[in-house]
Formats: C-alpha cells, structure tokens, sequence
C-alpha cells in the first residue's frame, strides 16, 4: 500500500492529462483549451502543496511554470501541437538541471531523498547529513543516480517533440507520447530501487557510529551542519 501511495502522484500525473484530453475533446472542448485544461490539473495540485508547505522546491517551481506557459499559450496561438509541445521544455529544464548538479557534485536526488531517507528523526538526519562527507560510495551513487535520470528527461524531451510534430493528428500525438514517459519513469524507478539497498546500509552505519558515539558531534563537517540546520528550520 505505502509503494502505491508513493507512485500514484507519478501515474495520476501521466494518466489525468491524456484522460482530461479525451474526455473534454469529446464534450466539444476545441484542442487548445482541452490540452490546456487537462494539462493543468498536476499544475494546480503542485501549486495548492507548494502553498500549504509554505514552500517552492525546483520541481514545483518548474510545474508552476508550465501552468503559466499553458494559459498564456492558450491565449496566444492556435496551434494544439504547440501546447502539446510546452512539457517537453521542462522536461529539458529538468533534465539539464540533474545533470549540471552532477557535474557540479551536488546532485539533485541527494536533498530531494532527504525526507524519505530520514522520516523526521534527527539522528537519522545527523546520519544522513554527515555521510555525505564521509562516504565516496554514496556520493558516487546519487551523481549516477542524476546523472541517469537526467540523460533519460532530454531524451525523452526530444522523443517527445518528434513524437508531437510527426503524429498524424492530436489525439494520436496525446496518447504516443506518453508511452516513452512510462518507460522512462519504469526504467527510473528500477534504478532507484536497486541502489536504495546501498544507501541505506550507507546511512545505517553511520547512524550507528553516531548512535553510539564512536562520530563527534562536530564530524558532520560545516556542509552537514548547514544542512541540519535548514533542515531544522523547516520543521
């Protein structure tokens, strides 16, 4: 139950539009403000959380967004495809931003695991803030990690938009494009269920160490601190 709760965001993301489509297509909603309508419904969700945390992180802001360009679009032009066209963008913006914390040794997923990884306990928290500085497995792990996924969202981006351009009408385009999403969030998925295991054994160990006091308080390093410290801010 907890692993579907976990992915039906994802599905309902993947599933509502494509559906939203179909459904207000076949009320006499014109292409343009069908796509808008039902592509927006994950936007307003987003928006509603980001509001209630009190908070805006990346994907959130990234999701906004597009619900911002959608209207506007919308508004602008006449061209459904166009629209159709507009998450591909982001899915490039997101993309290139897993891979330029990659590159910049930081990695995207590091901080995005954290609430997952810790569930609220500070121990685990010192643990999970200290590893980064002490293990270069773990560090290895969460660059492949961005590094895959990221490479995977461009690909997707401009399969995408040949999918979009190429189809011989909307609603073929609606419904093809999302079948290489599915593959890539499968593929996503697999690869972030075989490295967990190594992760937290990772942390395990040094939650241990901390536990039992064999790690000084201060042997968290000031990136860990700094860490801890938003971290204890936002609760």
């Amino acid at each position: 139950m907890k692993r579907l709760a976990t992915l039906l965001p994802l599905l309902l993301d993947l599933v509502v539009p494509t559906a939203g489509y179909f459904l207000l297509h076949a009320l006499g909603m014109d292409d343009v403000w069908a796509l808008t309508v039902a592509g927006s419904a994950a936007g307003v969700t987003t928006a509603v959380n980001s509001v209630r945390r009190r908070r805006v992180d990346l994907l959130g802001a990234l999701v906004c967004a597009e619900l911002v360009l959608s209207i506007g679009l919308a508004l602008a032009t006449d061209s459904p495809r166009l629209v159709l066209a507009r998450a591909a963008l982001y899915l490039a913006i997101g993309g290139g931003a897993l891979l330029a914390s990659s590159a910049a040794g930081r990695p995207i997923t590091y901080p995005a695991a954290e609430p997952m990884a810790t569930k609220g306990d500070p121990v685990r928290a010192r643990a999970y803030a200290a590893v980064w500085d002490r293990s270069a497995e773990f560090r290895r792990i969460h660059v492949r990690l961005s590094s895959f996924v990221g490479i995977g969202m461009l690909a997707y981006a401009a399969l995408r938009l040949v999918i979009i351009f190429t189809a011989s009408s909307v609603a073929d385009a609606v419904w093809a494009q999302e079948v290489p999403g599915i593959v890539l969030l499968a593929g996503a998925l697999g690869l972030i269920r075989l490295q967990v295991p190594k992760l937290r054994r990772i942390v395990d160990a040094e939650e241990a160490a901390l536990s039992s006091g064999d790690r000084a308080p201060d042997a968290v390093g000031t990136d860990g601190r700094a860490r801890l410290t938003r971290n204890a801010d936002s609760r």
